[in-house]
């Protein structure tokens, strides 16, 4: 099996059920319908005991939804609302039948108990976790946890409570007063598992349970009563919301399945049975089909790509540690996996084997805890870093960020030997940032024994790098700058680069890639947007030695950036980059995701020695649908031309004589037909500039950059525009010119007809030699 765990506890828990009964509820036979007090504390008579078996008050098996919204009670009449961003509740495979999928931050049920005791009670769930909930960045003792199960307020009620690093437990009050057990291990994430808790005060416990094993418990007085809350029942969140702006962020991320309440205490033997039920059903692991994003979550959704790699739902930015292993590709990005919203940042991970079927995989690392005064040097976030093989061992090195402590920022340290890159080791923070003024983003690369790394960094207030050595990847030593000019020469007024790059592109020539934000840079600053620059230049002896000091930018457009680099079967450099949001935080928590991926990109060495060249890899003609093929020859365009291309996922390309062009040439996508929406692309040959104008892109209120770009082209590097080699996946554009002058954007037309492209040309005619398209689909 592709995905083997190293502990299938459920495919065993069949031994549990040969465990004697406990003693439990004590006390009077019958459940009794015991009705909450005129006063509202939702406290029913003090002397009803329910026996142990008695029948749930509440169990909801989800296996089918009640006018596509509730869920139905099957412990009796009724059903109850299930909330969700889209109105549509997702239904994935489950223990037994479906199973509710939460996504984290928009759906949970609401449900109505009436308890009849306040002697004893019985929560118990079966839930697969993707990850832990998320929550601010905070210290650890200003966590906001959240709730599998949770009928609570501030003071009384209980709750079956995890927080964002895995740390769980159960809550009750007993006589007004919180008692907490606390399960010793982290829960477990990507398998199926079983939760109860059970209050018996007859017998003086309150004990917690995984797959049927006591984890916790208490003794409490026989004659204690359970203090309720009145109001709801939540599954999949806590009482207790915790916001960042608009983003609820600590619900949870999950699967439900089978979850009851009961009114007695029910006894080991008959929480087994609850296990026997469903052991059947399960190896335990969940990740490829009860943790999936249904397809149907997006199927309306104009503007997500379908071929660009990207998680399954919620945040990501930047990709990085691609890596070649056994002929298959494994990329990592930043991710927040909980919902379309920044905090506390994992790394997620991404496979193919031709860098353009992409599959998800289990999130690779997330922000954990260990015992110190800190909670963790990471436990702010996993940040970007950079992913090396060697010798059947991956070594993951990252960004760790705290709130206090030494390594913070530090350079971080994982491995895998796992086939497939999973079941990391986190080994500890490596290298930390006292010899400069901040840093991030690590990059590695090998030299005959020598590992290097540079680490993107804020060095004498502007842009910089730190750098290092190794023999064994895990004892480094700082060597002094990495360029031959000073940092400063080189930046531009940035207050850090991120995210570096450095490769051999032959002919005796490296490129240095790096990110500058801060300062001067800013996302929609005119003169100096956020983007990747380059420098192309010699290496040797340690040192890089730059052909010019004003950086060129990798996009003629920005609009794509942080790119993350491999060398493909043929050892040729492939790189993708981020293509970021140009939209608002409520369009993004609307869409239920957040940023996507370039298309990957070949790149070369031009002929000059000094600029390069980036080409769509040749793998992506593999999505290209053979039966959609639309080839025609235009001629001579004096004003605009209609190719009969229209559709929302296409490849499309374009050559002109160059030698017979109008003062600008190019073409309209994503057009209506009567272009109330149209993005235009074309070549000012007068100025020798590309012009991108999305002033008219969207008809959206929440689009950020309805602007015109106009950006200087290298005729000399890349000769005159003569072919526009363009793909259009949903909102992303990936656009090369010549094969060789690239960069991607994003545009969100609203219209379903808003998918036609047209040809033109203004101030002369322009011969268009040929137009020829595909339609994408999955080969």
């Amino acid at each position: 099996m592709l995905f083997e765990k190293n502990a299938y506890r459920l495919s065993s828990l069949a031994l549990l059920i040969a465990l004697s009964s406990c003693g439990g509820g004590g006390g009077s036979t019958g459940g009794g319908g015991g009705t909450p007090d005129d006063d509202g504390d939702n406290n029913p008579p003090a002397d009803e005991v329910p026996a142990p078996e008695d029948a749930a008050l509440i169990h909801l098996d989800y296996n089918a939804l009640v006018e596509n919204t509730r869920v139905a009670n099957e412990a009796g009449s009724g059903s109850f609302p299930i909330e969700n961003a889209f109105d549509a509740p997702e239904l994935v495979p489950g223990i037994e039948g479906s199973a509710l999928r939460t996504d984290g931050y928009s759906t949970w049920v609401t449900a109505d108990l009436d308890p009849v005791s306040n002697k004893t009670l019985t929560v118990e769930t079966w839930v697969a976790l993707e990850s832990y909930p998320s929550d601010a960045e905070v210290p650890h003792a200003d966590l906001t946890p959240s709730a599998f199960v949770s009928q609570r307020n501030s003071l009384a009620g209980f709750s079956l409570d995890i927080n964002t690093f895995g740390q769980w437990g159960f809550t009750v009050y007993i006589d007004g007063e919180p008692l907490t057990l606390e399960a010793p291990d982290e829960f477990p994430l990507y398998e199926w598992a079983h939760i109860a808790a059970v209050v018996d005060t007859p017998n003086e416990t309150v004990s917690l349970y995984l797959n049927g094993e006591a984890v916790a418990s208490e003794t409490i007085a026989d004659d204690s009563q359970i203090s309720y809350a009145g109001g709801d029942l939540l599954i999949g969140k806590s009482y207790n919301d915790k916001y960042l702006g608009i983003f609820l962020v600590n619900a949870l991320n999950a699967a439900f399945d089978n979850t009851r309440v009961y009114p007695g205490a029910r006894t080991q033997a008959l929480i087994d049975d609850s296990l026997a039920e469903n052991v059947d059903q399960t190896d335990g692991y969940a990740h490829d089909d009860s943790l999936i994003v249904p397809d149907s979550r997006f199927a309306g959704d104009l503007q997500r790509p379908h071929f660009h790699a990207m998680p399954p739902a919620n945040w990501t930015n930047e990709p990085h540690g691609l890596v070649s292993v056994d002929g298959r590709y494994h990329m990592f990005y930043q991710r927040t996996p909980n919902g379309p919203y920044k905090t506390q940042m994992h790394w997620g991970h991404t496979y193919a084997d031709d860098l353009v079927q992409w599959k998800h995989e289990e999130d690779a690392l997330w922000p954990t805890l260990e015992l110190s005064d800190t909670k963790g040097y990471d436990m702010k976030g996993i940040w970007s870093g950079d992913v090396v093989y060697e010798n059947g061992v991956a070594y993951a090195f990252y960004t760790n960020v705290n709130h206090s402590g030494p390594y913070n920022p530090g350079i971080a340290l994982a491995t895998s030997d796992h086939p497939n890159l999973r079941d990391w080791e986190k080994q500890g923070p490596i290298i930390d940032s006292d010899n400069v003024e901040d840093f991030r983003d690590p990059y590695l690369w090998k030299e005959g024994d020598t590992w290097h790394m540079i680490i993107g960094a804020r060095v004498n207030g502007g842009g910089g790098l730190d750098y290092y050595t190794s023999t064994d990847l895990y004892n480094w030593t700082r060597r002094s700058n990495f360029t031959v000019p000073s940092y400063s020469q080189m930046d531009i007024n940035s207050a850090i680069w991120e995210m570096p790059v450095f490769e051999d592109l032959g002919n005796g020539k490296h490129i240095l890639v790096v990110n500058p934000i801060g300062g001067e840079v800013g996302k929609y600053d005119e003169d100096k947007p956020t983007r990747a620059v380059y420098w192309t230049g010699t290496w040797g002896n340690g040192r890089f030695t730059p052909d010019y000091l004003t950086p060129k930018n990798l996009d003629v457009i920005a609009g794509h950036l942080s790119p993350t680099v491999a060398r493909n079967a043929e050892g040729k450099l492939v790189g993708i980059g981020i293509v970021d949001e140009r939209r608002s935080s409520q369009a993004q928590l609307d869409a239920g995701w957040t940023h996507t991926f370039s298309f990957p990109r070949e790149w070369r060495l031009m002929d000059d020695g000094e600029t390069l060249g980036q080409s769509p890899i040749a793998a992506l003609e593999t999505l290209r649908d053979p039966e959609s093929h639309i080839s025609v020859v235009p001629g001579t365009v004096s004003s605009e031309f209609d190719p009969g291309i229209e559709g929302r996922q296409l490849e499309v390309r374009v050559e002109v004589n160059p030698n017979v062009t109008g003062s600008e040439y190019g073409l309209l996508l994503a057009a209506s037909p009567d272009q109330e929406e149209v993005t235009r692309l074309s070549y000012d040959a007068e100025r020798q500039e590309i012009v991108l104008n999305k002033f008219k892109s969207s008809l959206s209120g929440e689009v950020e950059d309805k602007k015109v770009y106009r950006e200087a082209y290298d005729e000399a590097a890349f000769g005159k525009p003569r072919t526009f080699h363009v793909f259009v996946d949903g909102s992303v554009v990936d656009v090369f010119i010549n094969d060789s002058a690239a960069f991607s954007f994003r545009i969100y037309p609203t219209r379903e007809d808003s998918d036609h492209v047209y040809l033109f040309s203004s101030g002369g005619d322009t011969e268009f030699v040929s137009a020829e398209a595909w339609t994408l689909r999955q080969p």
